[in-house]
């Protein structure tokens, strides 16, 4: 899947090449690429700051550098292939608070 294609809020490349690792996610295990996971750590980081500068525009990242903001995700997506990254280099992720990790399923039913 590439980032310009995502179907949620932010861009994971699954890949097994380039010193991917192997995390657990339950039934499946999927492998993320280092670079992904360098990317995501820093736009999460950032975020505070972010939601509060830039709300609602959309930013890349390529491991601890921030590429840039942009007013639709394809327009970073082709920035970032334009410098010659690879899909599982960077991702491009909206400016908005993250849903939940894990919803309680159980605790839902409750309410």
């Amino acid at each position: 899947m590439s980032s310009a294609m995502q179907s949620g809020p932010e861009h994971s490349a699954l890949n097994s090449e380039h010193g991917a690792t192997t995390e657990p996610t339950g039934e499946y295990d999927f492998t993320i690429a280092p670079m992904i996971a360098k990317s995501q750590a820093a736009f999460r980081r950032d975020l505070p700051r972010l939601l509060g500068e830039r709300y609602g525009k959309w930013v890349a990242y390529h491991g601890d550098e921030r590429i840039g903001f942009g007013r639709s995700q394809f327009e970073l997506y082709d920035e970032c292939t334009r410098r010659g990254l690879r899909d599982d280099e960077f991702v491009v992720r909206v400016v908005a608070p993250e849903a939940p990790a894990e919803i309680d399923v159980e605790q839902l039913q409750d309410v």
